[in-house]
């Protein structure tokens, strides 16, 4: 069973509060959500059964207290702001950059719409931006880990970019508002063996903090917190130990 208050605990908020459907509960959910819980692709790194219906995606992420990646955080995000009164649908981005899975990757992310008003918002991409983004207001810029983040329109399709430390904007993804279904990623989860990231050289682990990031991939362990970077290298046989000890994440 499926307890909205059980996902609240998870990350971090009082389950016996209200939370009305408003721009200040969806940046607070968006807030906690990304603060408690890791980006994680370790069931596919490493060949693991891999599930993105609702239940096991609960069972995983707030049972388990583990993480997951986009099919199932934002999978398991829309249905609490769902159950929470507000008007949300899935829909597909198309990854722009190719500093992790690659380019036209098949993103879920999540379209909010308030009193009229339509928001990007998006708890499962890695480094990414923080908070719902507006898609009425191209002059809105959001600031996360010395990164802005900014969305264009043009013709239909939307543009997340990205200005890394003032290097100029690229692109981070695109999306139309079309509705799309998680059975609608089905192709890039059918068969694991031939994933580019069904491999324990693509695992990634990574968890947003207040002032930096935590990230694991399968050879070392980066810590940013206040501006500064320590990195420690990872063996196999101590990886089990790390994600428990910064993750708290048991495999």
């Amino acid at each position: 069973m499926i307890e909205i208050p059980k996902i609240l605990e998870r990350i971090k908020l009082d389950p016996t509060k209200e939370y009305k459907p408003n721009l200040e509960t969806l940046r607070l959910l968006v807030k906690h959500y990304i603060l408690n819980v890791p980006y994680e692709n370790l069931d596919l790194a490493l060949k693991k059964e891999f599930s993105v219906k609702l239940e096991d995606i609960y069972s995983k992420i707030v049972c388990s207290s583990r993480g997951g990646i986009c099919y199932e955080s934002n999978t398991l995000f829309a249905y609490v702001l769902q159950q929470l009164g507000f008007d949300v649908i899935m829909i597909l981005a198309k990854v722009a950059d190719t500093t992790y899975i690659g380019f036209d990757y098949p993103h879920l992310a999540l379209l909010v719409t308030l009193n009229d008003d339509e928001y990007l918002v998006d708890v499962a991409n890695g480094q990414n931006v923080r908070e719902p983004m507006p898609l009425h207001d191209e002059m809105f810029i959001a600031i996360a880990e010395n990164n802005e983040y900014k969305i264009e329109h043009q013709e239909g399709v939307y543009t997340l970019l990205v200005n890394h430390r003032h290097k100029g904007w690229l692109p981070r993804y695109l999306f139309t508002k079309e509705p799309k279904y998680v059975s609608d990623f089905a192709c890039v989860f059918e068969d694991v063996d031939d994933e580019i990231f069904s491999q324990e050289e693509m695992m990634l682990v990574t968890q947003a903090l207040e002032d930096g990031r935590m990230t694991l991939t399968h050879e070392m362990l980066c810590v940013k917190k206040e501006g500064e970077k320590t990195s420690w290298e990872v063996c196999k046989n101590n990886r089990q130990e790390v994600l428990e000890e910064y993750f708290n994440i048991k495999i």
